[in-house]
């Protein structure tokens, strides 16, 4: 059995359990008798597995979980997914429902939606993607849009239809779907240093210049995993410099709605280089899997055929409850909603949790908690998970290995009340007061 399989094993079996340390390489190569080059080669392989993360200047460390952020066992609050909570009185499910039993009442328009020949989208339904794609003047042609099976399968055409040959930047600190796409299809990564407005121009430029860059990856509102929301300014001066660079833009945008005032996209700066990606499911219903891809002419016939080569079509069912919902002003109020329950939730999460250095957005139902030494993001995520507190470890968004991640990040999740939001929340802070070693991890 390979090195891997072994720690794998271990770990299955619990004799390395989440947060543990492993040797280091010299050690580890002493103890077993092999080379320095065998032990970083297996370390590699863990991790490419999602078994270990290695924190610069830390060591390696086994994973919280196997997977995003691992699932949680019966018990624990669930606060590592992203499910943006919502008012009492509306209910997504219910309203859902609704609309399918209009649908199957009305023969002609279910018939059109179960058709097995249709090839290309339905006119209505770009019209719909168009319509909830639209705010702050962006208004796309909705013969510019294609409609794809969620914001996830839009990211991986978009990178598969431009990317390929080349490079993608992005923040340190990324969107997971992102490092799981790119790295499913064999497209190199590379970092841009940001500050607090988000990524700083001068550094994309020379990353530009240096690294091949075909297409930069931007969250401009409400991103993953921070809540950072880019001010108008830096968007203007990311745009510029990606127009002199002549290098595309993929412009993601699954929470945007939550967002108000809403910033104007760089996709209206940078029109004829943006490929601007929105979804329905975080923010109207999970169920409700549909993408949006507002993409430029140039880059519109490629894009086209990624889509057909990965799924044909998607779903003209989901098109037209997308349709029904923003038509009848469904979509609305259930955008409404959640935006007053994460207001509501980052209200409660900055009373506990905002001395300790978090980053909350009061838009952004998810923050970014910082861990201070001694903790490690795999000590701290299971002793979080010990205490019945599940959250998603910040190196499930290091966009390269050689860098760290020193947080986690924490969902204001609709799946628990407001009193169990508020009791894991503080067993999170008391967690980051104590010590590893107090925690039970010692």
């Amino acid at each position: 059995m390979g090195l891997a399989d072994r720690l794998a094993a271990d770990i299955a079996r619990d004799r390395l359990r989440p947060g543990d340390r492993l040797p280091t390489h010299r050690s580890l190569a002493r103890t077993l008798g092999v080379t320095v080059g065998t032990v970083a080669r297996a370390y590699a392989e863990a991790e490419r597995r999602g078994l270990v993360a290695g924190e610069v200047g830390r060591g390696t460390f086994v994973r919280s979980g196997f997977g995003l952020a691992g699932t949680p066992v019966s018990g624990t609050v669930d606060l590592a997914s992203l499910h943006p909570p919502i008012t009492g009185g509306v209910d997504p499910s219910a309203l859902l429902g609704a609309t399918l039993s209009a649908l199957a009442a009305d023969p002609e328009a279910l018939r059109s939606v179960t058709a097995t020949e249709q090839s290309t989208d339905a006119s209505a339904h770009r019209a719909a993607g168009a319509a909830w794609a639209s705010h702050a003047g962006f208004r796309p042609a909705p013969e510019r849009v294609l409609l794809t099976a969620g914001a996830q399968h839009a990211l991986t055409i978009t990178l598969l239809a431009l990317a390929t040959g080349g490079t993608v930047a992005t923040a340190p600190l990324t969107n997971p779907g992102l490092i799981a796409a790119a790295r499913h299809l064999g497209v190199p990564l590379t970092t841009v240093d940001c500050d607090d407005d988000g990524m700083l121009p001068d550094a994309l430029a020379r990353a530009c210049a240096a690294d091949r860059v075909r297409l930069v990856y931007l969250q401009p509102t409400l991103a993953n995993p921070d809540g950072r929301t880019m001010p108008t300014a830096r968007r203007s001066e990311l745009a510029e410099v990606c127009d002199r660079a002549n290098v595309w833009v993929l412009e993601d945008d699954p929470l945007g709605p939550l967002a108000a005032p809403r910033p104007g996209p760089l996709a209206a700066l940078l029109p004829h280089r943006t490929c601007y990606v929105s979804s329905a499911a975080k923010v109207l219903t999970l169920g409700l899997r549909i993408g949006v891809v507002a993409a430029p002419e140039a880059a519109h016939t490629d894009l086209a055929a990624a889509l057909r080569a990965t799924t044909w079509l998607a779903a003209p069912l989901m098109g037209e409850i997308l349709t029904r919902w923003i038509d009848d002003g469904t979509a609305a109020a259930i955008t409404s909603a959640r935006r007053t329950a994460v207001a509501a939730r980052t209200a409660m999460a900055a009373g506990i949790l905002a001395d300790l250095g978090a980053r909350i957005t009061p838009a952004a139902p998810h923050l970014w908690l910082p861990l201070p030494e001694p903790w490690t993001v795999g000590q701290f995520t299971a002793a979080a998970r010990d205490a019945g507190v599940v959250v998603s470890p910040g190196d499930e968004y290091v966009a390269v290995r050689r860098q760290a991640a020193f947080g986690v990040r924490v969902g204001l999740n609709a799946d628990a009340d407001d009193d169990t939001l508020r009791r894991a929340l503080m067993t999170l802070a008391k967690l980051i007061h104590s010590r590893p070693d107090t925690a039970g991890l010692g």
